[in-house]
């Protein structure tokens, strides 16, 4: 019954939460990360170290890797400290400005930097100004651009 002033509203429609959408990713090691390209078929790589939740989509073959080193932490700003997840989505175009995990092509040697272009040239650029930025060329491959970062959950 509807009603106005002190009359009470009867419905029998309750509200209800939305839709909790997360999509869960492998965490895998650098060493199959510089492969990850190659192997799109990540649980077919073999063993991962742990599965992590994400409300971001990274497709079908998105992963989790553990930020190694120094060279991502910044004093001031963006930051990614060493132990914290990177989620990686594969292929896909990637923008100046974005965080990518790039690999060299001849070793399969992964690492984790900002992808700025300038000039007409691509670079790869740590947020710590103490390492160098590296220019992209034919001995680089963009594996795939980072989409979520989180810390991970402890374990009580």
């Amino acid at each position: 019954m509807y009603g106005t002033g002190d009359e009470t509203f009867d419905a029998n429609v309750e509200s209800a939460p939305g839709p909790n959408r997360y999509y869960e990713y492998p965490e895998i090691s650098w060493v199959q990360a510089g492969v990850a390209a190659e192997a799109m078929d990540l649980f077919n790589v073999g063993d991962f170290e742990a599965m992590h939740p994400s409300d971001a989509w990274a497709g079908p073959n998105g992963f989790w890797l553990k930020v190694r080193g120094p060279s991502m932490t910044s004093t001031n700003g963006m930051s990614f400290s060493e132990g914290m997840l990177i989620l990686v989505a594969p292929g896909g175009d990637v923008e100046s400005g974005q965080y990518v995990v790039a690999k060299l092509i001849d070793t399969n040697e992964a690492t984790f930097k900002q992808f700025i272009w300038d000039s007409g040239r691509a670079y790869l650029k740590p947020l710590n100004p103490s390492f160098p930025t590296v220019e992209v060329d034919d001995t680089w491959s963009v594996v795939g651009r980072v989409v979520d970062a989180k810390w991970p959950r402890s374990v009580l």
